[in-house]
């Protein structure tokens, strides 16, 4: 069976960017509150659910180290023994920022089970000018690994801002763009909202995740489903079903 047609059968959404397991990163902080997490995810629709953590440059707050590698590698069996009771396929992945890439291995980010890398696009915050160079550079990496990139959050980017070109230049390289959904509902701001929007109108967006943190801040997806199939119809339901991902063959969402 292929892929879309297994990710209807089991119907829900594909979430690939969650910080839902503990790692030492600023999501989830127990075992506890990350089964809690992924319970709201479960709730909320979700199927499959990426465990993302932060993998930040060495100048950042949250650098991928063997300590956090350690956290993650401990807490990650004890949470997905019991989420996958209730029937949600808790997998394995890391966040990488974009210059992170220039020294490691892109295989050592896989979302499991795909051939794909997820890669941040820098937050506003951090203040670079052209923050589009250095995800098409850490994107060309990936690509000349034979894997896809996975582009986080755009809709931050004070580039795309200015200009979708850098945007279109990704998909034409073969990245599928992923924003968080929670900013289609303007959680984020007027700004990321409107370059959100602008994005899905352009037909630039391949994927919709949640980027969820904490209960404040939720694994979820069915509120963005809502208010971006109200706007775009059915249609838009493959921004949510995991079907754009490249499964790896044998690692396929409801494959026995």
């Amino acid at each position: 069976m292929a892929v879309a047609e297994r990710l209807k059968v089991m119907g829900g959404f594909v979430d690939v960017h969650s910080h839902a397991v503990p790692s030492g990163d600023d999501g989830a902080r127990s075992v506890k509150e990350a089964i809690e997490l992924c319970r709201l995810a479960f709730e909320g629709g979700t199927v499959v659910l990426f465990a993302t953590p932060h993998a930040h440059a060495g100048w950042d707050h949250h650098p991928r180290t063997p300590e956090r590698e350690r956290v993650f590698a401990e807490t990650f069996p004890q949470v997905k023994q019991v989420v996958s009771e209730w029937g949600l396929d808790l997998r394995r992945g890391w966040e990488a920022f974009p210059t992170v890439l220039r020294d490691r291995d892109p295989h050592d980010f896989l979302l499991e089970g795909t051939r794909a890398v997820l890669v941040e696009f820098p937050g506003f915050w951090l203040n670079f000018h052209d923050d589009s160079e250095m995800v098409v550079e850490a994107a060309d990496r990936i690509l000349a690994a034979g894997l896809v990139p996975v582009i986080a959050h755009p809709e931050r980017s004070i580039a795309l801002r200015r200009s979708l070109d850098p945007a279109l230049s990704l998909v034409e390289r073969g990245c599928l763009l992923c924003p968080n959904g929670d900013s289609a509902l303007g959680d984020n701001g007027a700004q990321i909202e409107e370059t959100f929007w602008r994005l899905i109108d352009e037909g630039l967006v391949s994927l919709i995740a949640s980027d969820g943190h904490r209960p404040g801040r939720p694994p979820r997806l069915d509120a963005a489903h809502r208010a971006v199939v109200e706007r775009c119809g059915r249609e838009a339901e493959r921004l949510f079903d995991g079907s754009a991902l490249p499964w790896a063959a044998d690692r396929n969402p409801g494959s026995t």
